[in-house]
């Protein structure tokens, strides 16, 4: 039997309903593991920021999983809906462009490759979840 390397769930056309719910929960297990080194990541880059705050790490709980979608889910930096604080943690992630007004130079927010460190071994954790939920 040829392996197939399963991208969304909608390559499991053929597979079972209960096959086909262990791969979904599997992709939700392998968001969030991904979220939390993402997560981690981004409190390793506090250094490179002159000023960063003791909220730097609340910050970081801005990088968060969506929802599941026809097979598919997002994680993403834009924090809560709430005026916590970690709705600034996509200004780090995606960093801002240089600013100054009359009184003086704002500077910049330098961008936060957390997001990018993160995703270097997320193949290897989806694949491995969706493995070992289709061989249970």
């Amino acid at each position: 039997m040829a392996k197939r390397i399963i991208y969304d769930t909608r390559d499991l056309e053929n597979a079972s309903a209960e096959m086909l719910k262990g791969v979904n929960r599997a992709l939700v297990a392998a968001a969030f593991k991904i979220r939390d080194e993402m997560r981690d990541e981004f409190r390793k880059s506090q250094g490179q920021y002159k000023y960063a705050t003791s909220d730097y790490y609340k910050m970081s709980e801005g990088i968060m999983v969506g929802k599941l979608d026809n097979g598919s889910i997002k994680i993403h930096a834009l924090g809560h809906k709430e005026n916590d604080g970690t709705w600034k943690a996509r200004f780090f992630v995606g960093g801002t462009v240089y600013r100054k007004n009359n009184k003086g130079n704002k500077g910049y927010i330098k961008s936060n490759s957390a997001i990018d460190n993160g995703m270097k071994n997320a193949d290897n954790i989806l694949n491995n979840f969706i493995k070992n939920a289709i061989d249970k």
